[in-house]
């Protein structure tokens, strides 16, 4: 098993995990109405550090410093010495540094810094880590993503320690992205209440450090992990559940109902994401377990929310305690569940964390202090190239026969469409660098042939890039720049998350298994074998579509892309 070694969150209830606990047990939210904040217009409610509360050094962003400093506190509580190369970092976070794009040329850094992983990068360096960092990047479950990731990582061999942290700041990026979604709430946000009218936004870092068990009495371990796709839709949840109840199936082999003190949910408070929560909870035979959800105390922290809410989980189990779900007071769910509305108490050892996301993505994590152990793990094996893809701005392969095609560019996309594919008319919806996906994955389904479309669940998606998703980065800055004309657009914004490309891949193709995407500094296929290799720990997943794919700008892009078999 894999243990907690420290933990620790940042965040503006705090400087500790013990300071964030004893505010959430007081019922304290960091929640404010906001007005003329961060370059915004429009009020909104949210859950912001006090200005200069973070404050860089000239070497630093915001972000960077936010992430450091609960990497440090961690670290502080452990002799681990982050030089050694059985030690790695990974990072959580759904846009980062984001905010450099504006007016970057204003900045001292000469670095990409607004890549995720040059930040990653920055930050390792600066705490001594010697290993190369990783991102994960798949939007609202990233921290649970991340996490998986250092469980598997251990696990298979590959490290001795993982060091996690998910951190994201509020600005008017991400802000206004929401915005354009019509999805935030005026006031502090209801989770599963019958007037739940959106979600709030909240910013904090949290870290978890994990460990090989050591026999440690007392010590929580991460028994399983699960990420599951509901190949429904980019930006809304499947009616069924279909993704999350996938995941609470498959980490639920491993403890039985009455076995769990609760499970922690995503709880946005949106009409939608909390009605497919309560759905699959039900389908997954929870409808007596205990159900909590922490955003109004800390809104939607993104990045950080998977991990900030398992570290308050398992304090409040360390307290004999069940936290309450602020801001419920009606059910507003059709799905038969028990919402905890109030603190209280329990004597059990265990509790699922849960969450979704868009692009189809959902992840499910158990947590026990008991001698609980996976009964289910598969093995991290080495598959074999079954088919392989490459599409450059200059034209495509696969197999090593090249295609013949007159366009290059950001044409050749739209030719290889026409050519190779022609019925997926959402693909002229798509940003370039899921249209970039879409045609290798279709490419490659071509080439191995056989049966299309036929709902399964143990194929996975798993993407690496370097640039993240610049180019749609890009345009919904461009959309926000200019106050006069202000118009944030839903449909670049959902695109401004690169995992989006593994989500349309899943939705067309019926795929229910993991879809995965994880930013590295640069191009190391030692470090995305041990990934791949280590996500076949799951032991639904018997192949993988994987590969690196890089889009910097419409025209200018690469997709290397294979299927891993037997």
């Amino acid at each position: 098993m894999v243990t907690v070694i420290s933990h620790n969150i940042v965040s503006p209830l705090g400087l500790t995990s013990a300071e964030n606990y004893a505010a959430v047990r007081r019922g304290q939210s960091a929640l404010r109405r906001y007005e003329g904040r961060r370059g915004l217009k429009e009020p909104f409610v949210a859950s912001l550090f006090e200005e200069g509360e973070i404050t860089p050094t000239a070497k630093e962003t915001r972000f960077e410093r936010l992430v450091s400093e609960s990497v440090s506190r961690a670290l502080r509580q452990t002799d681990i010495d982050t030089g050694s190369s059985r030690v790695v970092f990974i990072l959580s976070t759904t846009k980062g540094n984001v905010e450099l794009l504006d007016n970057k040329s204003e900045t001292s850094f000469t670095e990409e810094r607004e890549y995720p992983a040059s930040a990653a990068l920055h930050v390792a360096r600066e705490l001594g880590f010697t290993t190369r960092p990783v991102v994960a990047c798949n939007a609202c479950i990233s921290g649970l993503s991340a996490l998986a990731l250092g469980q598997r990582l251990i696990e298979s061999g590959e490290y001795d320690y993982a060091v996690v942290c998910g951190a994201d700041c509020q600005g008017k990026f991400i802000v206004s992205g929401f915005m354009s979604f019509k999805a935030l709430s005026p006031e502090p946000c209801r989770p599963f209440d019958r007037d739940r009218c959106g979600l709030n936004l909240g910013e904090a870092a949290a870290t978890i450090i994990l460990g090989r068990d050591e026999g440690s009495e007392g010590a929580w371990h991460i028994v399983s992990s699960a990420i599951r796709n509901d190949a429904n839709h980019i930006s809304g949840p499947s009616r069924t559940g279909e993704g999350s109840y996938r995941t609470l199936r498959q980490v639920m082999r491993d403890c039985t109902a009455a076995g769990l003190a609760f499970i922690n949910v995503h709880g946005t408070a949106t009409l939608y994401n909390d009605e497919m929560e309560s759905i699959a909870l039900e389908r997954a035979g929870l409808t007596s377990t205990p159900v909590n959800a922490l955003k109004g105390y800390y809104g939607h922290t993104m990045g950080a929310a998977g991990i900030l809410e398992s570290i308050l989980s398992m304090c409040a189990v360390d307290y004999g305690n069940i936290i309450a779900t602020r801001g419920f007071r009606e059910k507003g769910v059709s799905g038969s569940i028990t919402i905890n509305a109030a603190n209280t108490p329990t004597t059990k050892q265990s509790f699922i964390k849960l969450l979704s996301g868009f692009g189809g993505c959902n992840a499910a994590m158990l947590f026990s202090k008991e001698a609980l152990s996976s009964k289910h793990n598969g093995t991290a094996r080495t598959l074999t190239t079954t088919h392989s893809v490459s599409i450059t701005t200059e034209g495509a392969t696969i197999d090593g026969r090249r295609l013949k095609t007159t366009a290059r560019g950001k044409d050749l996309l739209t030719e290889l469409y026409r050519t190779e594919v022609g019925d997926y008319p959402k693909f002229y919806k798509m940003d370039t660098l899921c249209r970039l996906g879409f045609i290798a994955s279709e490419l490659l389904l071509k080439a191995e042939g056989g049966e299309r479309f036929s709902e399964r669940e143990d194929r996975a998606v798993i993407l690496f890039n370097r640039s993240s998703s610049i180019v749609a980065d890009k345009l919904h800055q461009a959309a926000i720049s200019d106050d006069d004309n202000f118009f944030p657009s839903p449909k670049v914004f959902v695109y401004t998350l690169p995992n989006i490309v593994t989500g349309e891949i899943a939705i067309r193709n019926k795929y229910y298994g993991e879809t995965s995407l994880y930013i590295l500094n640069e191009r190391d296929e030692e470090m995305m074998n041990k990934i791949i290799r280590s996500s076949l720990l799951d032991d639904k997943t018997k192949s993988v579509i994987t590969g690196w794919i890089e889009c910097l700008e419409e025209g200018r892009f690469i997709a290397e892309l294979r299927i891993l078999g037997n």
